[in-house]
């Protein structure tokens, strides 16, 4: 005998309680697989869209030196340096800004330079092991206490496509400027973050690098220092012994 429509729709089983936790554990175990390859994808996304921002503070500063006679911006301290300087070239703070940086905010009423400053990620290169080269020593002290009235020249720059000109900083830095001078072991390790990102073939992760031609690439942790240090311009400094790295 053939029951109702309305009685077997009644009669049907329903899942339980067993079955129930079953269902919830399998999709548990689903999601909990799912998670490293989301979280990888979102890495390898903040990594590439990082190398975006930094290429065109690369480009950025080759238009800027395009209008003041070949000079980079001379160095100056935080609230008159190259984020301030090149504005009128990227426009976009955020261009600044990492993905991955944890670092600062930006307050809604600081002025343009200290809302620069704030959102950034990035040092430029300070080209101090040049300037101590080139200058005299009174002209060398004028210049590390930004007084000097000039930025690097890219034409005396003779590998521009292997020579850095910005890098990303350590989140919380405060520097600027890489210089080679300051600090126990130099900018170029102690303030600069060469891990920040999780890169295929290298555990300790890599960075993003613009270079003085107008690219930019990633590179391996400690790509940046060794064998050749990219960011010297003097051979004395880029054949430099490698340096340890900062904790």
């Amino acid at each position: 005998m053939k029951l109702p429509a309305r009685l077997a729709r009644t009669l049907r089983p329903a899942f339980t309680l067993i079955e129930l936790l079953v269902v919830i554990a399998i999709i548990a175990i689903l999601a909990g697989l799912l998670m490293p390859a989301l979280s990888g994808a979102k890495a390898r996304g903040n990594s590439i869209k990082c190398l975006n921002n930094i290429r065109q503070l690369g480009l950025a500063l080759t238009l800027y030196a395009g209008d003041h006679s070949g000079h980079y911006p001379p160095r100056r301290e935080r609230d008159e340096a190259w984020p301030f300087a090149l504005l009128n070239y990227y426009k976009d703070i955020n261009v600044l800004r990492c993905p991955s940086d944890r670092g600062n905010l930006v307050p809604a009423s600081a002025s343009p330079g200290a809302k620069a400053d704030a959102a950034r990620s990035f040092v430029i290169n300070g080209f101090n092991d040049w300037f101590e080269t080139n200058l005299s020593s009174n002209d060398y002290r004028k210049f590390k206490l930004w007084l000097w009235p000039e930025g690097m020249k890219d034409t005396a720059i003779p590998q521009p496509s292997d020579t850095i000109v910005f890098g990303e900083k350590r989140a919380g830095s405060r520097h600027v400027h890489m210089d080679f001078s300051q600090g126990t072991l130099g900018n170029d390790v102690e303030q600069i973050d060469m891990g920040r990102h999780k890169m295929s073939g290298s555990a300790a992760g890599g960075a993003n690098f613009a270079f003085a031609d107008g690219s930019a690439r990633s590179l391996k942790n400690g790509q940046a220092i060794a064998p050749v240090n990219l960011w010297a311009v003097t051979e004395q400094w880029r054949n430099a012994p490698a340096k340890p790295t900062a904790p």
